[in-house]
């Protein structure tokens, strides 16, 4: 049986909960002026310096979903290497196993 992910569960089990924050996310790109790509883009930097495994992967998966390269998605990722390398380093396997997993 194929593990869920933990949004995955989170949504299952609180669907009300996730129904409020993804409607409270969509408002933080005010009137919709950043595409979807620069919106993902700007939540995997801020997940890879927040050092955020759980979002991290989750983001990173959409983003190869929405067909993103690989060097975007990482350097994406490195800007958090700009505050310290340890906050850039964690970003590289995780986003190869994620593309892996696909």
């Amino acid at each position: 049986m194929a593990k869920k992910n933990v949004f995955q569960i989170f949504s299952d089990e609180t669907p009300g909960i996730v129904a409020a924050w993804q409607q409270m996310a969509q408002a933080t790109n005010i009137d919709g002026c950043l595409d979807e790509k620069t919106v993902l883009l700007l939540k995997i930097a801020v997940y890879s310096a927040m050092r955020d495994p759980i979002a991290l992967r989750h983001f990173v998966g959409l983003a190869f979903k929405a067909g993103i390269s690989k060097k975007e998605i990482q350097s994406a990722a490195m800007t958090a290497a700009g505050i310290t390398v340890t906050y850039g380093e964690m970003a590289m396997p995780l986003i190869q196993e994620v593309e892996e997993g696909l």
